[in-house]
């Protein structure tokens, strides 16, 4: 799994985390500041902040003056992406693709840019529904083709489910050390069938 998919796993299984993202995704903020908002210890939001920073979640962005004490360290997230988890019967998928933000500007007044927003969030709303049939169609046909291999030795299985996950025989053959002629013959056999 790719490491910048791995840290942010990591980071979103922690509840305070993710309210500190989501926060940090909203304006740039400081341990106390987020101490009192989140409604957890200052010492438990900096050591959150330590681990978010160390996996290149947030950064931080100068400091504030404080005039209780030294000047406080002030973040910002990092890092933005789209994440897709497919679990299901047949097959489990996750990806990340980093937000590609193109040089359009974003102009028009508040009542503009909320109607593009909300015609936005319809959209997406739709990709996603589509998004959902397409991957129940996708379970049911992987389901439909192990039943199929069923009958094959583990081995044998074992190639065939992984070029399922993965449709490609060079893949396969990195991840389980079998030549990709050796791949590539069982697959054609199971497809000959």
């Amino acid at each position: 799994m790719d490491e910048d998919l791995w840290s942010i796993l990591i980071a979103l299984e922690n509840n305070t985390r993710r309210e500190m993202l989501k926060t940090l995704a909203n304006y740039d903020s400081y341990g106390l500041e987020l101490s009192k908002m989140i409604g957890v210890s200052q010492q438990a939001i900096n050591k959150q902040l330590e681990i978010l920073e160390k996996l290149g979640l947030i950064s931080t962005n100068g400091s504030m003056p404080s005039t209780m004490g030294p000047p406080r360290k002030v973040y910002r997230s990092m890092g933005f992406s789209t994440i897709t988890i497919d679990y299901s019967r047949n097959f489990m998928s996750i990806k990340k693709m980093d937000i590609d933000y193109d040089n359009d500007n974003v102009d028009g007044d508040n009542s503009d840019l909320v109607h593009e927003l909300d015609v936005l969030n319809h959209e997406i709303n739709q990709i996603d529904r589509k998004r959902n049939l397409m991957t129940a169609k996708k379970d049911m046909i992987i389901g439909r083709l192990k039943e199929k291999a069923a009958g094959y030795d583990n081995f044998y299985r074992k190639i065939i489910y992984e070029y399922l996950e993965t449709m490609d025989s060079s893949t396969v053959s990195q991840n389980t050390g079998v030549p990709v002629e050796m791949v590539e013959r069982i697959i054609n056999d199971f497809l000959s069938e």
